[in-house]
């Protein structure tokens, strides 16, 4: 049994008002919790049997889309609809008669499309063109005074409101992402086949056409790591090592954001991030946090098309977890001081959707940040990089890890600095500045040090000395 034409589980999961929604419909898409399911070129429908006395009954005109579901849920669509959708998606819904209830809903929602479309044909000869709703769209009952007043919620259809706009505003954003991706992955293969070599690569104008097209399809976060691969061409000699790695990372996320409703919810929920799409700050805010005193270990600042991005880590002093917060802020603007490096507080945390439980929001906060005179806890350098390498396994493209160690800077070969102790060593990135200050300060005992790991090296950002801290 085939889907219907144009419906995937990515453009389903696109329509969940929000992660917790789309979470709970991957649950409800058992064909064995449905009872009578069934669809036509028009709608779908089913009754979901849940713990009430009564199953649910739910219907979808899959046309604009709209909804309907007796169940008690504000949210628009509920799980269930959402639940019924991912199983058209799936193939794993038959064609076949329409429920009573479903056949009613359906008739009511086509005929009050076509008396729409009456009266804007009876306006349009009169008055010539004028704007309308689409041919779908459920109409708003008139008032006295002939004026179109709110669509009212109908009786007993619970979730179903009927918000055909959004709705297909959101289907259309997930079609142009989905074409977005397509089109990066050809053009990834077209740079792989023309070779590292090909003279275009140095031009900026390749890279700004994909950067334009990526914008255009709504995929912002791609479009960024794209301007992050350009800036690498030509900077040194392992240039093209880094540049060949970068499009393998592009093209695992445009291969897996074309097809995130086939993957395990948290993996999907971090390729959406990585593409581009947004969580509501409330409904993170919504989820379970965690509460720890948490070290401020350090932060650091980019400058991404014009808009300056702080990344600050954190660690729980009990949990020992990592935590991204971001900020962001437009060019020649200030961020807020509001986590100084060398600080630690007691807050509640609270984590994005995602397969590696990294960035963070700050929630309710206990306390005010108060001096750290001895950093978070450290951990050695084999270990540390063991935790980075299980980060970087779950989420393959992720750019920067972070580390805290005690380690003492010693030179190598080349020029090049490492940080080490007994288990290790960390190549310090060729950017970092202060290795002067940073080998003063090891040079009797090893210290704390924070910082990010990435494929550049070690990145110093914040150390503790006998009590002082030192921000690098």
């Amino acid at each position: 049994m085939s889907p219907p034409a144009g419906i995937s589980a990515g453009d389903v999961l696109a329509l969940a008002p929000d992660e917790a929604a789309a979470r709970a419909a991957r649950a409800t898409a058992v064909p064995s919790s449905w009872s009578a399911a069934g669809r036509d070129d028009a709608g779908a429908w089913g009754r979901y049997i849940a713990t009430a006395a009564e199953p649910y009954e739910v219907a979808v005109d899959l046309r604009d889309p709209a909804f309907r579901c007796s169940c008690p849920s504000r949210k628009v669509p509920c799980k269930h609809t959402l639940g019924l959708l991912l199983l058209v998606a799936a193939g794993e819904v038959p064609e076949a008669r329409r429920l009573g209830f479903a056949h009613r809903w359906l008739m009511e929602r086509a005929e009050r499309a076509a008396s729409a479309a009456a009266r804007r044909a009876a306006r349009t000869d009169r008055d010539g063109p004028v704007a309308g709703p689409p041919a779908h769209a459920e109409a708003a009952p008139a008032g006295a005074d002939g004026a179109q007043t709110p669509a009212r919620r109908r009786i007993g259809a619970g979730s179903g409101g009927d918000t055909g706009p959004p709705n297909r505003r959101a289907m259309e954003r997930a079609a142009r992402v989905r074409a977005g991706l397509e089109e990066l992955d050809r053009w990834l293969a077209d740079r792989v086949r023309a070779g590292l070599a090909a003279p275009e690569l140095a031009e900026p104008a390749t890279w700004q056409r994909a950067v334009a097209r990526l914008v255009d399809a709504q995929c912002g976060g791609l479009a960024n790591r794209v301007l992050r691969v350009a800036g690498r061409v030509g900077t040194d000699e392992r240039w093209h090592d880094q540049v060949l790695a970068e499009l393998a990372v592009l093209h695992v996320l445009a291969s897996a954001g074309g097809r995130a409703g086939e993957l395990e919810l948290a993996l999907a929920d971090a390729v959406r991030g990585a593409v581009g799409y947004t969580v509501a700050r409330d409904d993170v805010l919504a989820g379970v946090p965690v509460t720890d005193c948490w070290h401020v270990c350090g932060r650091s600042e980019t400058e991404e098309n014009r808009v300056v991005v702080r990344r600050t880590w954190l660690r729980g002093a009990h949990s020992l977890a990592w935590a991204l917060v971001l900020s962001f802020a437009a060019f020649g603007e200030s961020l807020t001081d509001d986590l100084p490096s060398g600080t630690v507080l007691d807050a509640d945390l609270h984590w994005y959707p995602a397969r590696l439980r990294l960035r963070a929001l700050v929630g309710t906060m206990y306390s005010d940040p108060r001096a750290d005179p001895h950093g978070p806890p450290p951990g050695s350098i084999e270990s540390s990089l063991a935790e980075a390498g299980r980060m970087i396994a779950a989420e393959p493209w992720l750019e920067r890890a972070p580390l805290c160690v005690t380690g003492c800077a010693a030179p190598v070969a080349g020029g090049r600095w490492v940080l080490t102790d007994d288990t290790g060593s960390l190549p310090l990135a060729l950017g970092f500045r202060r290795v002067p200050e940073l080998a003063a300060l090891t040079a009797t005992d090893p210290v704390v040090v924070a910082g990010e790991w990435s494929a550049d090296g070690f990145l110093p950002l914040t150390a503790w000395a006998e009590g002082r801290l030192v921000v690098l």
